[in-house]
Formats: structure tokens, C-alpha cells, sequence
């Protein structure tokens, strides 16, 4: 403990500095693993009934030979003959302080500034923890994590590399890089660009599509639609979304209308926790339906017609029963008479020349003519 509730972890120097120099012969790398594995197991000796915990730090900026080195002589103590290996740094801070460990802490001065140039900025860390929410986040919704955890797991653990000293200018465009394919991917799940919606009843169902172009299943992801004027257009509740790979889905929600007039409804796409995946998105809905004041309006013009028709109806019904009163035969008049009347004479048969009514000529016959009489 060194003060105001931190706790300070100190790598034990020997066991730190065993790599140090030269790797690249077979015969110093293989002494320096020697070394590791017999400074260890004196450790264990000095007090083998009592566990302890030690912490072994690589150098600063370690060459390939000696990582390789020291991952050969951690690898030697896999076996856990005498060490027991601990997942997390953390597990080291619970154990129980030394009492005769020194607490004076140097101060910012006496760390070099040579150094202190080589070490990765804040905002590096920012970003890094950046990359890992979003993926903490992102990674609750696949139906196949691993084949996203995994890959940028190490590539998170890659942006904090001691290997980036010396270079920022590559440390940022690999940590930019790595948080760019993961927007990529977010960007996968989204919903489809909807169009103006129009109501024209008191009931009506919106549907909103939800578009997945990754290669692996989603599931425990919500899609939930929000009115900005709840007195015109009520919204059901969120709507549960599980889609396979490459598929697209519509998702429908039941609305009710109180009042006409256009309404901005809000979507969004989010995870059990409340976390937000991809972009929201806004459309109108145009609210047009038949109020009972309208109806009511509606359904006197109707009776007024009805009314009216039977009114004209009736009218003319009664007037074409008075006319019908007057008509009928003249009195003393006489009836049809049958044709063909040819005053008395006999009656022409069939065949008969038609009779010659026409005046004759008073002008004499000329000689020769013969003339018929």
C-alpha cells in the first residue's frame, strides 16, 4: 500500500532482466531460460509453505530473440511443478502487502524524458478502450462471437505493444485501422431507409425493415419506434429482432391515432443492455383519419339526399296521378274507319289496271296515230 487507498505492483528485477543481451545464439538463449526456471524454483524453496505471488515484467523494448526467450522459459513453467500461472495482473494486486516494502514513490521528475517520449500518449488509451466497449457491446448481439472477439482481441492487445515506442504516427494508423473495420461491421446491422408513411384510420400497422449484412446470425438486438407527439400517434412497445446472415426482416408495429396532422416518429435499433447499434433513423407519418365529428358530418349530408330523392319522388308520383284522371275516348266521337272505301262500287280484285284519273289532251290526233278509246 502506498498511500490513499493504491496498492502498487513491483516486478521482481531479477527474473525481469533474465533476457537481457544478445539472443540470437542458440547457447545464450538456452542459458538465459536455465537461469529463469532455477531462479524460480529457488524462490519456491525459501518459503515453500507459504504462496506468494511474483510478477516478471518484460524489458522495455525487447527484441525478437528475447521474447521468444522468455516465451520458451514461461512455457517451462506451464507445467505448474512449482509456479502457478494467474490470468490477471489483478489477481497479483489482492494479495497481502509486503510490511517491509518500502512506500516512498519517486516523483515525475526522476522518470527520464527520453523514456517518457517512448510511452504511448493518453489519448492512444482512449482510443483503445474505445475499440474495446464497442466490441463488449457489439459482441452481445452475434450468434457466433468468437469469430469477432477473438481476431480483435489480439488486435487490441496488439495497440497496446511496447513495439509501437518510437513509431506513434504507425501506432495511430494501426489503432485507427482496427476501430474503422469494427464501425464497419456495426454498420452491417442497420435499419433500411424508410419512406413517409400515411395513417388513413384511427388503427393502423407501420412495418420498418431491419437489414443484416454480416455473415453470422443476430439476435438479443430491440427495435423500438418512438413518437414525438404521443397525444396524435401512439407506438406498441419494442419489438424483439433475430435475423440470420445476409437477410433482412420487417418488423411491424401496431399505431393508434387520436388527431390528424404529420408526426416525426423516432427508430432505433439496441441491445438487452441499452446500448445503441447503428444509426437512428426518422420518418412522418402523415395522421388522416376520419374523426366521429367528420363522421357524424358525413352521415347527415347522406339522410339530407335520401331525403330530398324521396321528397321529388313522391311529388312526382301525385302529379302524374292527376293527369291520368282526365284522359279517355271523346264522347259522340266516331270510331276508326275501315279503308279502302271506293264510294259504293264494286271492289277492286287483284291484278286490276289502276283507274285512269288523269285529264285528257283536247288536242287532235295527228294522222296516222291510232288512238285507243
Amino acid at each position: 500500500q502506498i498511500g490513499g487507498g493504491n496498492t502498487a505492483i513491483v516486478a521482481d528485477a531479477r527474473l525481469s532482466t533474465a533476457f537481457e543481451g544478445d539472443m540470437t545464439r542458440a547457447g545464450d538463449a538456452s542459458l538465459a531460460v536455465q537461469r529463469f526456471l532455477a531462479q524460480s524454483l529457488m524462490i519456491n524453496k525459501q518459503a515453500p509453505e507459504n504462496e506468494r505471488s511474483i510478477v516478471v515484467a518484460p524489458q522495455r523494448m525487447p527484441t525478437t530473440s528475447q521474447a521468444q526467450a522468455m516465451a520458451t522459459a514461461l512455457g517451462g513453467l506451464s507445467a505448474g511443478r512449482w509456479t502457478q500461472p494467474l490470468d490477471r495482473l489483478s489477481d497479483a494486486a489482492k494479495a497481502k502487502p509486503d510490511p517491509a516494502a518500502g512506500r516512498r514513490i519517486p516523483g515525475p521528475g526522476s522518470y527520464p524524458d527520453a523514456l517518457r517520449a517512448q510511452e504511448l500518449p493518453t489519448e492512444a488509451f482512449t482510443e483503445i478502450q474505445k475499440t474495446q466497449q464497442g466490441l463488449s457491446s457489439f459482441k452481445t448481439i452475434l450468434t457466433s462471437p468468437d469469430r469477432v472477439v477473438i481476431p480483435f482481441g489480439s488486435a487490441i492487445m496488439r495497440e497496446m505493444s511496447t513495439s509501437w515506442r518510437g513509431d506513434p504516427a504507425g501506432a495511430a494508423d494501426f489503432r485507427a485501422a482496427v476501430q474503422s473495420y469494427l464501425a464497419t461491421l456495426q454498420d452491417q446491422v442497420k435499419l433500411v431507409e424508410k419512406s413517409d408513411a400515411t395513417l388513413s384510420g384511427r388503427s393502423a400497422t407501420i412495418p420498418v425493415t431491419v437489414k443484416n449484412g454480416l455473415l453470422q446470425g443476430i439476435d438479443h438486438l430491440y427495435l423500438q419506434l418512438e413518437s414525438t407527439q404521443p397525444n396524435r400517434l401512439k407506438v406498441t412497445d419494442k419489438q424483439p429482432v433475430k435475423i440470420d446472415g445476409g437477410h433482412s426482416q420487417s418488423v411491424k408495429f401496431e399505431t393508434r391515432a387520436y388527431a390528424n396532422g404529420p408526426v416525426k416518429v423516432h427508430a432505433r435499433l439496441y441491445t438487452a443492455d441499452g446500448q445503441q447499434v447503428g444509426k437512428e433513423m426518422d420518418f412522418i407519418v402523415h395522421v388522416t383519419s376520419i374523426t366521429p365529428m367528420v363522421l357524424l358530418v358525413i352521415a347527415g349530408g347522406v339522410l339530407l339526399l335520401v331525403l330530398a330523392g324521396l321528397r321529388i319522388y313522391l311529388k312526382r308520383k301525385r302529379s302524374g296521378s292527376h293527369d291520368g284522371a282526365g284522359d279517355g275516348p271523346e264522347a259522340g266521337g266516331e270510331g276508326p274507319s275501315d279503308g279502302g272505301d271506293n264510294g259504293g262500287g264494286e271492289p277492286e280484285r287483284p291484278g286490276d289496271p289502276a283507274a285512269d284519273t288523269g285529264t285528257g289532251s283536247g288536242t287532235p290526233s295527228r294522222p296516222g296515230e291510232k288512238v285507243e278509246r
